[in-house]
């Protein structure tokens, strides 16, 4: 299998139409990050907006911060919102830890949130997978000391 996905590697490396860096080789995370900055911000700048989305679709998926079109920062420079920022909960997952650290069990938190237990099950292995942590406790303990309050209004 090793072998199929190197041979396969090496033909689109050599195909000319597709120019592969050997940042792209080797998965260089800061190159990837730089490409998709420039893009972003070049968007940006034409007012381009639905290309930016484009871009900055890669960045959320990664992880990658982007450049604050206001003051062009890079992203280490750009202090997260919250400290919860950096493990990359959706909206919705941030719902679901407010109510698990206030205590609700998957059938309340379904209720709160109009959805089903199972989502809100599921909501809530993909959060702990997230903070690194075991138990439901644990989550609720990351969400307290981080300063989580309740769920975000929509």
């Amino acid at each position: 299998m090793k072998v199929e996905a190197e041979e396969a590697t090496s033909a689109r490396d050599r195909r000319e139409d597709v120019p592969v860096t050997s940042a792209q080789r080797v998965g260089d995370r800061d190159q990837a990050a730089l490409a998709v900055q420039e893009a972003h911000a070049t968007a940006d700048r034409l007012g381009a907006g639905p290309v930016a989305a484009e871009a900055a679709a890669p960045a959320r998926r990664a992880r990658l911060g982007l450049a604050s079109a206001a003051t062009g920062a890079p992203p280490e420079a750009a202090a997260p919102a919250d400290e919860l920022a950096r493990f990359g909960l959706t909206d919705r997952e941030r719902d679901v830890l407010a109510l698990l650290a206030a205590g609700k069990s998957n059938p309340e938190i379904a209720r709160a949130l109009f959805i089903s237990a199972k989502t809100a099950s599921v909501h809530v292995s993909n959060i702990m997978a997230k903070l690194g942590v075991r138990r439901r406790g644990e989550a609720a303990a990351v969400a307290h000391r981080l300063g989580l309050s309740g769920p975000a209004s929509t």
